[in-house]
């Protein structure tokens, strides 16, 4: 699991099957998914960034935005 794709907030289920083996899931937004809603937000709240024009581009632009921030806190 990529770092983009874990929890924003750590919130880990773990759980045994009847089998016995143990398993492990997530619930919530993927850091991805948190950082693209904050950048959203920000855009949403500059009325001159146009985003009424092209609310697509604008999604577009936040998704980008997140990926970029999640290369950086990489290295």
């Amino acid at each position: 699991m990529s770092n983009a794709d874990l929890p924003s907030n750590a919130v880990q289920l773990q759980y045994a099957t009847i089998s016995g083996t143990k398993n492990e899931c997530y619930t919530g937004l993927s850091k991805r998914e948190y950082f693209a809603g904050l950048a959203m937000q920000g855009l949403l709240s500059n009325p001159e960034a146009g985003v009424d024009e092209a609310p697509n581009d604008a999604a577009e632009y936040a998704v980008k935005q997140a990926d970029a921030l999640l290369k950086e806190l990489e290295k």
